[in-house]
């Protein structure tokens, strides 16, 4: 494709800039939390050994324990957050970083943390 910027019928656009200024996101002061339809409960689970660490109503009763998790030296990857519906199917809601990350989040705290411990 061509483009001629010389052709007088283009009207030149200038933005003014100098005006412009950065607005916070509110933050809710309880934090936010994941629902999937249909889940009647959420687990913490220690995966390779499927170990369920804790049963919770809500995501956002689970963010504390997931960062208490890795605080106490369980490596991030080894973490999985599963839904769990009435009839007894479950799936994952989401795993590894993404969950520590989502956890601080969903807490209102800093994302930018220290690096995660891998798993060795």
């Amino acid at each position: 494709m061509n483009t001629n910027d010389e052709d007088d019928d283009l009207d030149r656009v200038e933005f003014d800039f100098s005006r412009v200024r950065l607005v916070n996101r509110p933050r809710s002061p309880e934090g936010f939390g994941i629902v999937i339809d249909g889940a009647v409960e959420y687990s913490l689970r220690l995966i390779p050994s499927n170990k369920i660490l804790g049963r919770f109503a809500s995501t956002r009763e689970a963010w504390p324990a997931v960062l208490a998790a890795v605080e106490r030296g369980m490596p991030a990857k080894c973490l999985v957050l599963d839904w769990h519906w009435a009839n007894g199917r479950r799936g994952r809601v989401t795993s590894g970083r993404l969950l520590v990350l989502t956890a601080r989040s969903g807490l209102g705290l800093d994302v930018a943390q220290p690096r995660m411990r891998k798993a060795g």
